[in-house]
């Protein structure tokens, strides 16, 4: 196991765990330093980080920030930010409500087909975390419409499903722009999905300052691969799970080993931005 886990997911999103449990199975693993990385939400930072001090584990503030690039959907991973700066507040509000309003669509496609559910059952499946197509997934399955989250996202969820519906627009400038005030860094996750290496040296011109090079769905070929680039380009190189719970079975915090020289140049970028914090 390693002892370092920058991506992870709790019940705040698409996790299947709260906050403080996913914090205490990082200890039980032997993580010592983590990232709690919800997807457009801080809403499980306080309570990751009063059970790390209980379990005496360095937490790296973290958030999986929805982006669009190219016509695609990309994901940005974002460290060390002040999570009290208020344009990083205000913009994590916008990407909750664009998330209920995305909701609110599929509903309403869904119920075109002929399969209602209701927002209210959203969310109680999300038990008042960010809402994603995971939780509708979910209420699909409850409903006995499909027998596998799979099954979901094939037939109604996904891209070119009849029930999708796009994220809001945010480009990964105006998000870099964003974290970067609030004294952060952004990464780009899991590049290895997205197959577009070639448009990563352009996006490090716009804001972004690293790849997510060690992860769950990057063989030892493209830990080798992203890790060249990131020297090549000059980027930081972080790595994770990306732990959802149940949801990501076979994955556990602490399965993906990220080796130790990561941080020193993490925390040397993290400490030329927190001047910028108290510009205000």
């Amino acid at each position: 196991m390693s002892r370092i886990d920058l991506h992870m997911h709790s019940s705040a999103s698409d996790g299947s765990f709260t906050p403080d449990a996913v914090t205490r199975t990082a200890a039980s693993n032997g993580v010592e330093i983590f990232s709690l990385t919800d997807h457009d939400t801080l809403d499980g930072l306080p309570a990751a980080a009063l059970c790390a001090k209980q379990c005496g584990l360095r937490l790296i503030p973290g958030v999986e920030l929805s982006v669009s690039e190219e016509a695609m959907d990309v994901h940005l991973l974002a460290y060390g930010f002040d999570e009290t700066d208020p344009t990083l507040g205000a913009a994590v509000a916008r990407y909750r409500e664009g998330r209920r309003e995305r909701a609110r669509k599929i509903l309403s496609r869904l119920k075109g087909l002929g399969i209602r559910i209701s927002l209210e059952e959203i969310e109680t499946i999300a038990h008042g975390g960010s809402l994603g197509r995971p939780h509708v997934a979910e209420a699909l399955l409850r409903a006995g419409h499909v027998e596998s989250f799979n099954e979901a996202f094939q037939r109604y969820l996904g891209h070119h499903a009849p029930a999708y519906v796009p994220k809001p627009r945010v480009t990964l400038e105006e998000a870099s722009t964003i974290v970067r005030d609030a004294g952060g860094v952004t990464i780009l996750a899991h590049p290895g999905t997205l197959n577009r290496d070639y448009l990563i040296p352009a996006w490090a011109r716009r804001g972004l300052d690293g790849i997510e090079v060690w992860h769950s769905k990057h063989d030892a070929a493209a830990v080798e691969r992203y890790r060249g680039f990131a020297q090549l380009h000059g980027l930081l190189m972080t790595g994770g799970s990306d732990y959802h719970g149940e949801r990501t079975p076979g994955i556990t915090i602490g399965s993906v080993e990220v080796p130790d020289e990561i941080l020193k140049p993490l925390d040397a970028l993290l400490k030329t931005r927190r001047p910028v914090r108290s510009r205000s």
